[in-house]
């Protein structure tokens, strides 16, 4: 799949955050509750990202959490 030159800024500040998810883990296994804010930050100030992309990121956290299937859509 092929990334608009555009959209390529987000894409790799979304890959540098990937560790960066907070999980939860119980009897029904793993579920994603969405990216840790202060850990994404420090990633993406040390890796010289700014606040536009930040926003970005937030709209491709939802994204994900929806593809994860553990968001409902419209929330």
């Amino acid at each position: 799949m092929a990334v608009w030159a555009i959209n390529w800024q987000t894409v790799r500040a979304f890959l540098a955050c990937a560790t960066c998810w907070r999980v939860a883990v119980g009897l029904a296994g793993m579920t994603r509750l969405g990216l840790d804010y202060a850990g994404v930050d420090a990633m993406l100030r040390r890796r010289g990202f700014d606040d536009v992309d930040f926003a970005d990121l937030q709209l491709m956290e939802e994204a994900a959490l929806e593809a994860f299937g553990e968001v409902a859509e419209g929330n």
